[in-house]
């Protein structure tokens, strides 16, 4: 009896854990995909590939060769949900130098794509890679997130051209090349832009790197027409993924304006973003640490001299703990007249960025009176502005 109790205890333990892994990571944790490179013209001793999340965090994949010449990693499929960039880097170097892989020329139809980060396919990527030649820099500085300091490294840079039929790894080399991801353009305009963004959806409707640029410039998108028309141009699978969803519920709430309550620079008192719904109230999001945000302070006091009446300015700083203080300075230096909240924690910043799309700053969002709704406004714009006193006088 005492047998047949342990045997179901351990049973009832591993069921738990099942369920815990389930809950925790969900049914795609167990997926493994696979990335295979063989390299023509040079060998490597030990090699990772390296992937950029969208956090800003990294996470390292050590490969497997038995020549050194074709190389295997194998990493968890759920990482294509979360994943910013992938590149390859050579181990064994000291601290100060930085050995790096770098996929810098694509034939494609006669055009030859230069780009160095990249985003496999899955489940199974295959590239070949033909070494040209090493390009070698010295103090090159680079940002230690972990000291939170700049260091000097050297940077060693073995360049290759690729051949593959990786639908996403082309797809992510020809976007970085023709900057498909960019939306402020010095030539073409907004309208151009998107239109441009519409084609290359069509012709890569899976294409990974752009669902990810569609969600990370959400907030420079003029109208959510636009976004929901480049959406659409996307597989099913791919509207149904990480990115595809969190787009999917900006366009159910794009419009909707959320009231919370926030620090105030000052006092430390806590106040909703919007304490009069009878006024038109404008949303300011800025930060101490955001050079644009400065210089468009005399833009802001403009306004603010000519509708303050009428108008509720509000800044939302997105600085947290640890830049507060510059905040204030801020506040002090430039004799800012409006009311100022704060964030003050990684949370707080994270969840008013999810729930304003605030992608970049400075970001301005404007309610109407007595409504919960909303209108995104690029207040470096003339037309915008112009907007903006055409609502407040009517």
């Amino acid at each position: 009896m005492k047998h047949i109790l342990k045997i179901a205890t351990i049973s009832a333990i591993f069921v738990a854990f099942a369920l815990i892994g389930i809950l925790f990571f969900g049914p795609t944790q167990g997926k493994m995909n696979t990335v295979r490179i063989e390299f023509e013209g040079i060998r490597y001793d030990s090699l990772e590939l390296v992937f950029g999340l969208v956090d800003w965090s990294q996470v390292v994949i050590k490969g497997h060769s038995e020549d050194g010449y074709r190389w295997n990693f194998s990493y968890p499929g759920y990482f294509h949900e979360h994943l910013y960039c992938a590149w390859f880097r050579v181990l064994g170097t000291p601290d100060t130098v930085r050995h790096e892989v770098g996929f810098f020329n694509l034939v494609q139809q006669h055009d030859t794509l230069k780009t160095f980060g990249f985003i496999p396919g899955r489940p199974k990527s295959l590239i070949k890679a033909r070494y040209i030649e090493t390009q070698t820099s010295f103090n090159n500085p680079r940002f230690d997130p972990e000291t939170e300091n700049v260091i000097y490294i050297t940077s060693i840079i073995d360049e290759f051209e690729i051949f593959t039929d990786d639908q996403d790894l082309i797809s992510t080399m020809k976007a970085m090349h023709g900057g498909y991801f960019i939306l402020d353009h010095e030539t073409l305009s907004y309208e151009e832009i998107v239109q441009r963004q519409a084609e290359f959806i069509r012709q890569y409707p899976n294409s990974q790197i752009m669902m990810r640029t569609l969600y990370m410039n959400i907030s420079g998108y003029k109208s959510s027409g636009d976004i929901a028309k480049l959406f659409n141009l996307f597989t099913r699978q791919l509207q149904r993924s990480f990115y595809g969803r969190k787009i999917r519920q900006h366009l159910a709430n794009c419009n909707t304006f959320i009231n919370q309550k926030l620090t105030t620079w000052d006092t430390d008192l806590l106040e909703e973003l919007v304490q009069d719904c009878s006024k038109h109230n404008l949303i300011l999001f800025s930060a101490s640490w955001c050079p644009p945000c400065t210089r468009q302070i005399p833009i802001l006091k403009e306004i603010y001299r000519d509708l303050g009446q009428e108008l509720i300015m509000t800044y939302v700083s997105l600085d947290c703990a640890g830049s507060a203080e510059n905040w204030r300075e801020k506040m002090r230096t430039h004799e800012i007249p409006w009311r100022s909240l704060m964030v003050l924690t990684r949370e707080m910043e994270q969840k008013i960025r999810n729930d304003y799309s605030i992608r970049g700053i400075p970001a301005a969002i404007l309610i109407q009176p007595n409504s919960t709704q909303m209108e995104r406004l690029n207040l470096w714009e003339e037309k915008d502005r112009l907007r903006l006193y055409e609502l407040v006088n009517e």
